[in-house]
C-alpha cells in the first residue's frame, strides 16, 4: 500500500511545486499593479467623501434660516440701518 500510495502522491507534490512556482512569480509580477490599484481606489474614495462633505456644508447653508434681525435690516431702506448702527454707536 505505501508503494501505491508513493507513486500516488510523487506527480501530486510535483504539480503542488510548480504551481508554487507559478504563483510566485504571478505574485512578483501583479504585486505592483495591485499595490497602484489599491492606492488609486483609496484615493477615489477619499476625493469622493470630501466632494459628500463639501456637498453637504453647501446644502446645509443654503437652507439654514435666517436670523429676523438679518430679515428686518434686508426689509428696511439703508439710510434707515445706518442710523440705527449711528444710534447704538452714540448709546454704547
Amino acid at each position: 500500500m505505501s508503494a501505491v500510495t508513493d507513486k500516488l502522491e510523487r506527480p501530486v507534490k510535483a504539480g503542488r511545486r510548480v504551481m508554487d512556482r507559478t504563483f510566485h512569480v504571478v505574485e512578483r509580477q501583479v504585486g505592483p499593479a495591485m499595490s497602484t490599484r489599491r492606492v488609486q481606489v483609496i484615493s477615489g474614495m477619499v476625493v469622493v467623501a470630501l466632494v459628500a462633505c463639501a456637498a453637504g456644508v453647501v446644502a446645509y447653508r443654503r437652507h439654514r434660516p435666517r436670523t429676523l434681525a438679518a430679515r428686518l435690516s434686508d426689509a428696511l431702506p439703508d439710510e434707515l440701518v445706518e442710523r440705527a448702527g449711528a444710534i447704538k454707536r452714540v448709546l454704547g
